[in-house]
């Protein structure tokens, strides 16, 4: 076995570990709230799988960019949103029923809206050999989003205790455990950081701040949801793009532009972060 590999193993495993203590702090039917609410639910779909992806396919339509960088956008742009980040959308008072059925319900549907996102967008002449086959994306979002989420409420259903008191240590453990995962292929792979170039820079800074705009236009009234949309279409679910890339795509650039953004989208949600906090404080204060 590869150092790669070994990598990517552990990649999976800090996943299904941050997606099942997810699973343990919603109940089982927190998924189905924006259900309830079709305004909302159109609001957040459209900002997470129309906006962000039609976007890109228009940057990519128009900017001169090699294959690889390519396949490496289309990935981020249709992963679903990253389940690592309640904490930061609850600290900026979004509504915790929200965040919640934000997270779980638009990971479920990552199931069905990955391959279809990802054969529309292969098939256009953006990236015409950058294909996968629709099975093992739909295999590969079951195993680390679908079955850790329902083994987690089933588990929080069963043993709330024991759900509250796992939950915090699991997820630190595996945030960290990902994050060193992405910067260890980041590592592997620094050669491909000069071939991706700056033009490649710029792409995914645009697309990190059109991703943040549309969230937060399509969030609704209330400024803590605003934010928790745009930080859930900006923080798109890194892990999920690096193991479709490297299982399908095992070139070093696609790689590094996964593992770029995910520097690029940390950089830029800072400032965001910090007017958000400025605008709640007024807010109070008036």
């Amino acid at each position: 076995m590869t150092v790669e590999q070994v990598i990517l193993m552990l990649l999976q495993i800090a996943l299904f570990a941050s997606v099942l203590t997810l699973g343990f702090k919603a109940t089982l039917s927190e998924p189905f709230i924006l259900f309830r609410r079709p305004s909302l639910f159109i609001r957040t779909f459209l900002a997470m799988y129309v906006v962000v992806p039609v976007v890109t396919a228009a940057i990519l339509a128009l900017v001169p960019l090699p294959v690889v960088v390519k396949t490496g956008v289309i990935l981020l742009a249709i992963s679903p949103v990253a389940i690592t980040s309640p904490h930061n959308m609850l600290a900026l008072r979004a509504n915790p029923a929200y965040v919640y059925s934000l997270l779980i319900s638009m990971s479920l549907i990552a199931v069905v809206m990955v391959p279809i996102s990802l054969a529309i967008l292969t098939a256009l002449p953006l990236a015409h050999d950058a294909s996968v086959p629709p099975f093992e994306v739909v295999k590969l979002i079951a195993q680390t989003v679908l079955m850790p989420l329902i083994i987690g409420a089933i588990i929080r259903r069963l043993a709330p205790r024991w759900a509250e008191r796992l939950s915090q240590p699991i997820n630190a453990i595996s945030n960290k455990v990902l994050l060193a995962a992405l910067l260890a292929l980041l590592a592997l792979n620094l050669g491909g950081i000069a071939e991706a170039g700056v033009l490649s820079f710029i792409v995914l800074l645009v697309l990190t701040a059109v991703a943040l705009a549309a969230g937060h236009l399509l969030g609704g009234p209330a400024l803590g949801d605003r934010a928790a949309l745009a930080m859930a279409s900006a923080k798109r679910q890194m892990a999920i793009a690096t193991l479709i890339a490297a299982i399908n795509f095992p070139g070093a650039v696609t790689i590094d532009v996964i593992v770029i953004y995910l520097i690029i989208t940390m950089l830029v949600t800072i400032p965001y972060t910090k007017w958000c906090k400025k605008q709640l404080v007024a807010q109070a204060q008036t």
